[in-house]
C-alpha cells in the first residue's frame, strides 16, 4: 500500500534538486562583521546558509511525505518519515554531485570591523572584553 501512494506530489528528484538550488543561490554576497581580536572563521556566513537551505530542503521534503500520507489515510512513524526523507536526500545528493562546490566558488565575502578599537567611546569596557575573553581562553 505505501508504493501505491505519491508522498512527494510529482515533484521528482530533479524538481526537488532544482528547489534546492534556487534556494541555494537565492544568496550569493555576504558580509561578515568581525572582532579583530576574534577568530576569525571565513565560512562562517555561507556556511550558515548551505546548512539552512539543507534543513529547508529537509522539512520541505518531510512536510510532503506527510501531507501525502495524512490525505491517504496512511499513519506513518516518525522513524519511517525520517527514513524516506533519508532515502530521498540520498537520491537528490546523487544529482547535486559538486553544485555545493561550485555556489561556494561564486559567493563574495565582504569582511567588516564594526568599530576599530581606537574609536570606541567605551575604552575601558573594550578592554575588560578583551581581557574576559582572553581569561576564558585559558581556561579551555
Amino acid at each position: 500500500m505505501k508504493q501505491d501512494i505519491d508522498y512527494f506530489n510529482g515533484m521528482t528528484n530533479e524538481d526537488l534538486h532544482q528547489r534546492f538550488m534556487q534556494k541555494l543561490y537565492s544568496k550569493t554576497e555576504f558580509i561578515q562583521y568581525n572582532d579583530p581580536d576574534d577568530f576569525f572563521d571565513p565560512e562562517q556566513e555561507y556556511g550558515n546558509h548551505i546548512t539552512q537551505c539543507i534543513a529547508e530542503e529537509r522539512n520541505f521534503i518531510r512536510e510532503l511525505i506527510r501531507t501525502a500520507s495524512s490525505e491517504a489515510g496512511t499513519v506513518l512513524t516518525e522513524r519511517q518519515i525520517e527514513e524516506m526523507v533519508q532515502k530521498k536526500r540520498e537520491e537528490i545528493n546523487q544529482l547535486t554531485g559538486s553544485a555545493i562546490e561550485d555556489y561556494i566558488e561564486k559567493v563574495s565575502v565582504t569582511y567588516i570591523d564594526p568599530l576599530p578599537k581606537c574609536g570606541q567611546k567605551y575604552l575601558i569596557l573594550q578592554w575588560l572584553y578583551s581581557s574576559c575573553k582572553y581569561l576564558k581562553s585559558l581556561f579551555k
